[in-house]
């Protein structure tokens, strides 16, 4: 009998069976105090409905006024995880920010996660990737 997926091979659950990484290094500005997209995203198809997938998020944030930033993640349009006050920025400064969820889609369909971020309670304007290096989003299907 032929293998047709890694998840055919028996793995154990809690292994492995992908990772997808995706960078994002544009500069963008954000000045919603509602989530907005930040244009890190990254696709997955994982190999059985019953995968979970392991959402790492790495993003570079600057505010040019004070108070905090929202992250948010998103599969598809559903928020799975959300960090309302992410970061305290005082003036002019910036700092990497992480978020991390494990996600259980129920889907062996290509599926979309993207990284929303937000000014919250803060003043001036939010920006992702000033500095050099970029922003990413990392998903690793774990079996179930």
């Amino acid at each position: 009998m032929a293998l047709t997926k890694i998840g055919d091979a028996g793995m154990p659950a809690g292994a492995v069976l992908q990772v997808v990484e995706a960078e994002f290094s544009t500069q963008t500005d954000i000045s919603s105090t509602s989530y907005a997209d930040s244009g890190l995203s990254v696709s997955i198809t994982p190999t059985s409905s019953s995968s979970k997938i392991l959402v790492i998020t790495n993003v570079h944030g600057f505010i040019n006024g004070t108070g905090f930033i929202g992250l948010n993640i998103v599969r598809g349009s559903t928020q799975i995880a959300e960090a309302s006050k992410a970061v305290s920025f005082s003036d002019n400064s910036g700092d990497m920010s992480v978020l991390t969820k494990l996600d259980s889609p129920s889907t062996a369909s290509s599926t979309t996660y993207k990284v929303q971020m937000k000014v919250s309670t803060a003043t001036g304007t939010l920006r992702i990737n000033q500095q050099d290096g970029g922003s990413r989003i990392t998903v690793m299907e774990i079996a179930g």
